[in-house]
């Protein structure tokens, strides 16, 4: 996948993990840009129509 001009958006799919479950990966860059590490505590949310994920510090 060729990279896109803005460096905060990427093109990602919805996967299904399990029966019940998706899930999304997310660029390596952003993911140390927020500091998170595997095992990080995650809140994931719903607001209107877009998804939000916060670190639960």
């Amino acid at each position: 996948m060729a990279r896109p001009d803005n460096d905060n958006t990427s093109l990602r799919f919805l996967s299904m993990v399990g029966k019940k479950s998706y899930a999304v990966s997310l660029p390596i860059e952003i993911i140390r840009v927020l500091g998170w590490k595997k095992g990080s505590q995650l809140m994931v949310r719903r607001q209107g129509k877009k998804i939000v994920i916060e670190r639960v510090d």
